[in-house]
């Protein structure tokens, strides 16, 4: 661990100081400047040690790292200036009711309806969940206050009312909010380590069962762990909102600072987390003070936080490998899908997708008739999303390595396809004095280049798996978070990386065998065909070697490594083939993009969704990638109905649809786990002539779930737990004793 930290230290200072000899902007350095710029840095930091004080709380008393502790901020400063701004309540009573009343109400409901059923739940589902949940919050946020009117929360006190500093003055809202955040930190410290109550809540995450025994009221402590969490994320939302503006993206955006700072703290130490976060501050007010960074990083002083988390996660000891653990049941009705059943099922992708695009159904109450142009434009985006979404099956699914970074993978891709059909290369390698023209390279289809675009992105994917590789669980997450968001600041808004964003050039079209797929829908049909292809691949894949070693660490690595399993190896091999899929994925992305926007086209938001929408449908199921073409699809339905006239209610549906659905679909995997796509093809799978083997386990279930007779109890079928109990009611013999939802439960 200390070398680990020392090494980490090292780089981080080295790089600091090659950072500011390069870009230092010569302002002169005054006891007066060095002041000012310091007292910002140390507000900036209290608001985001508030954040980070509610992250570590939540974690540390249930288990579960809240992603959507920005999104509670974000509603609350909304629900504040609605109260104060908009209706002309007081201050302290508009902050009284959303900070002591809505929050920890908000909280306590989010404890009892989702977060109690995610205790035995897989931390791909924890993090999804809550990620669903922030989602689902910003959405709700932009119904309610549309983003048209300009909104702005006053300052407590005025801005201009404070403390005199010579060259500047330190208003009474920034002092207040570091003092505030001292004692917050200083009070859940005093909370979690002095009083019965914290005592019960690090004990209940350690073991909910044995805490009850001794006297802890589980679901009572959880339900105020999430209290307090959602009353700090709501006080950081509204007391930075006068600062930043009412932007939700822009308030979101906050809690990844927040992370840095609470990983800085191991996620459990609150001292350190608060240091973090004033450390980050400190550090992003004197990088805007002294450094310039020019237009061609326009955004790296933004970029602080990410890489502080990069540095951090670099900074972690070896992970040890992980035993068997309770997800190795739910494998038990899994079936690998047979080659032709694949190669049947892309056939049948590729005729729905001709049929539909062109009209060629008609179900007699609708005919769909042929899509126009703006349908087709959601078709594509639609499908480009879902070869994105292809490159987390083998990552998440199979290797069980969470990933929040696809469009970065993707954003790099579309980078490498500028440069190779650019000819540029060739010239930079020196390949010209061997004879090869540039200009050659450019005449050939770009198209072609395609397959090598993802052979060079296989580097990008193994670099990461590199710290990746010595991860697991949550840093693991919180890595692949800070390396789109590092790359969303620094590496694509650089003009020599995307030299069309700004310029109104658009992003080349695809050409291939001669044909240039500048008609949407041969594009849409192209993109049909390449998501089939690789569906079928990872079909085939998923019953070789590698794809069996790979669901091999997802259940134990330490069971995979005594088998001979090289772990290392085989996580740098599987990061390295989803970087091939998503920077193939990009290619296509960017041309449906057309004009590419490093900001926009590779928001993280963006690559959430992606994950969300993978993980709702099934991550380790290869056709999951389908379930990405929901909101694109269901934009374009609402705009053909919209055109038709008299389907208002429609339209209104299809609307909540696209805004909730993602979300709400995510939540349902708190019920399902495995997605809806495995469900969906268990319904499927016995009425199919060859799957006998569906039909007798539907079988086996249903006769399972039989009430039994008493005569075969013991005789014909063991008895369970739970036929005991129910025996024991209808005799009028239950013991008191047992509680009424079995025998292994405990009372809170």
């Amino acid at each position: 661990m200390r070398r680990s930290v020392a090494v980490a230290a090292s780089l981080g200072t080295l790089a600091a100081v090659i950072i500011a000899v390069f870009t230092w902007k010569g302002a002169p350095v005054t006891s007066e400047t060095f002041l000012v710029t310091t007292y910002i840095g140390l507000f900036l930091g209290a608001l985001w040690a508030m954040y980070a004080t509610g992250l570590v709380v939540v974690y540390t008393t249930t288990g579960v790292f809240n992603f959507a502790q920005g999104a509670i901020g974000v509603f609350a400063a909304f629900f504040y200036w609605e109260l104060h701004v908009n209706r002309g309540w007081h201050s302290i009573l508009a902050l009284f009711v959303v900070v002591g009343l809505f929050a920890p109400a908000l909280g306590v409901v989010l404890d009892i309806v989702i977060m109690r059923r995610l205790r035995t739940a897989s931390l791909v589902v924890q993090l999804m969940v809550t990620v669903a949940i922030m989602v689902l919050l910003l959405s709700v946020v932009g119904d309610i206050w549309e983003a048209d009117t300009a909104r702005r929360v006053p300052y407590l006190f005025g801005i201009n009312n404070g403390i005199d500093l010579g060259p500047s003055q330190l208003p009474w809202h920034r002092l207040i909010v570091f003092v505030v955040a001292i004692a917050i930190a200083v009070a859940m410290r005093y909370l979690l380590r002095r009083t019965r109550i914290g005592t019960a809540m690090r004990a209940v995450v350690d073991n909910r069962e044995l805490a009850a025994l001794n006297g802890a009221r589980p679901n009572v402590v959880s339900s105020t762990s999430w209290a307090l969490g959602s009353m700090l994320g709501a006080l950081g939302g509204i007391l930075i909102a006068p600062e930043l503006g009412l932007d939700p993206a822009t308030l979101n955006s906050v809690v990844i600072i927040a992370f840095a700072a609470a990983a800085f703290g191991a996620l459990r130490n609150l001292p350190l987390a608060v240091i973090g976060a004033m450390l980050i501050g400190l550090l992003r007010a004197h990088t805007v003070a002294w450094l310039d960074f020019g237009s061609d990083f326009r955004f790296a002083h933004l970029a602080v936080a990410p890489l502080l988390l990069l540095f951090v996660v670099i900074a972690l000891p070896q992970a040890r490998l992980e035993v068997g653990r309770l997800a190795h049941h739910l494998r038990r009705h899994e079936r690998f899908t047979k080659w032709w059943e694949g190669l049947i099922g892309c056939g049948v992708i590729i005729l729905l997708a001709v049929a539909f695009s062109g009209g060629w159904l008609n179900f007699g109450i609708w005919d769909p008739g042929a899509w126009d142009s703006r349908g087709l434009n959601s078709a594509n985006e639609a499908m480009a999303l879902a070869l994105i979404g292809l490159s987390l099956v083998p990552l998440i699914g199979w290797a069980g390595q969470i990933n929040f970074a696809p469009l970065a993978f993707a954003g790099f891709g579309a980078f490498v396809y500028l440069k190779v059909i650019g000819g540029g290369w060739v010239t930079f390698l020196g390949l010209d004095r061997l004879g090869l023209d540039p200009q050659d390279i450019r005449d050939i289809d770009n198209g072609y280049w395609i397959l090598l675009v993802g052979l060079l992105c296989a580097p990008l994917g193994a670099l990461v798996a590199l710290p990746a590789a010595r991860l697991r669980g949550l840093y693991l997450a919180l890595m692949t978070m800070a390396f789109a968001q590092a790359m969303s600041l620094i590496f694509f808004p650089n003009p020599w990386v995307m030299p069309i964003i700004g310029t109104g050039r658009q992003f080349p079209h695809i050409e291939l065998f001669g044909v240039t797929f500048d008609d949407r829908r041969g594009f849409f049909l192209l993109l049909m065909c390449v998501f089939a292809v690789v569906v079928y691949a990872l079909v085939l894949l998923r019953r070789s070697r590698y794809g069996r070693r790979w669901m091999a660490i997802n259940d134990s690595q330490a069971a995979a490594a005594t088998l001979g399993v090289p772990v290392v190896w085989t996580k740098v091999v599987v990061y390295a083939l989803s970087a091939v899929i998503a920077g193939i994925a990009g290619v296509f992305w960017a041309t449906v993009s057309g004009n590419v926007d490093s900001v926009q086209g590779f928001d993280l938001l963006i690559g959430f969704n992606i994950v969300l929408l993978v993980a709702a449908a099934g991550v380790s199921i290869p056709v999951a990638g389908i379930f990405l073409i929901f909101i694109p699809l269901f934009t374009g339905l609402g705009h053909r109905l919209e055109d038709s006239g008299n389907v208002d209610f429609l339209v209104t549906l299809l609307d909540i649809m696209t805004t909730y659905g993602p979300g709400l679909l995510v939540l349902g995997m708190v019920f399902n786990p495995r997605g809806a796509i495995f469900e969906m093809g268990r319904g499927f799978s016995p009425i199919l002539p060859w799957r006998s083997d569906a039909r007798a386990e539907i079988a086996a279930e249903n006769a399972q779930k039989r009430e039994p007779e008493i005569g075969e109890l013991g005789i014909e079928r063991p008895f369970t737990p739970e036929e005991v109990i129910a025996i024991d009611r209808r005799l009028g013999i239950l013991d008191e004793v047992v509680p009424k939802e079995g025998y292994g439960t405990s009372r809170s």
